[in-house]
């Protein structure tokens, strides 16, 4: 099981003491980008299964979001040589998520990809959920990014809540950037960009959030995750 699920069991409660208060705004940008389908979400997750996957089932171009970033390194998929022990890949479906489980306030699907620069990993987290905030729900994520209290979370999910589809919100440490992602119908989605702690250095601030934006870019294209066909 990945990291990232992992903190997510623990959580729940911490979702829902966030959750109280929090106003997302369900409003999209229009135009032509692509929804974030909840279901075809959740059957990239099961692509992945519990046990984690060797390879990224979203359409990422890491090498490319990289070099729009203005990022100089050699780039791969997978975790830097050294650094966290995790598959490349994992994943939740959290659609029909029983009581007590992380999803069951806010049913969706979670697929987390790791990619790394040099020596510096990055996970990359897209969360989409039936109802507004599903970055609530990597809460436990971003507190060990950032190292913040859960006040400080707080005030940041009302900016990323208030946030307009494709801009970057970083962290007030600088070591997480999210993203709101336009959904389908009146949920939300999010992309979250948190560092890894293998060697050579994290990669923060400005330069995490341009990447945040670039692989945004990526995932609105037509057909990126789009519903299953029924």
């Amino acid at each position: 099981m990945g990291r990232s699920r992992n903190l997510l069991r623990w959580g729940t409660v911490l979702a829902v003491a966030l959750l109280a208060g929090c106003q997302g705004n369900t409003e999209g940008s229009g135009g032509t980008r692509a929804r974030v389908s909840v279901e075809g979400l959740a059957a990239k997750a099961d692509e992945v299964g519990p046990d984690g996957a060797d390879t990224c089932p979203l359409p990422y171009d890491f090498a490319n979001a990289v070099s729009a970033a203005e990022i100089t390194g050699e780039t791969g998929p997978g975790p830097a040589p050294g650094g966290v022990d995790e598959p490349p890949a994992t994943a939740e479906n959290g659609l029909e998520a029983e009581e007590g489980a992380p999803f069951a306030l806010n049913p969706g699907a979670l697929v987390s990809c790791w990619f790394h620069i040099g020596g510096r990993s990055l996970e990359v987290h897209l969360v989409a959920t039936r109802k507004p905030l599903p970055e609530v729900l990597l809460s436990p994520v971003i507190l060990e990014a950032g190292g913040e209290d859960v006040d400080a979370l707080k005030a940041y999910f009302h900016v990323t809540g208030e946030a307009e589809p494709g801009r970057p919100v970083l962290g007030k440490t600088g070591d997480y950037a999210t993203v709101r992602v336009e959904a389908e119908g009146r949920g939300g989605a999010a992309l979250l960009v948190t560092p890894g702690d293998a060697g050579g250095g994290r990669l923060r601030g400005e330069r995490l959030s341009a990447l945040g934006r670039a692989l945004y870019e990526q995932i609105v294209r037509p057909g990126a995750v789009p519903a299953p066909q029924s």
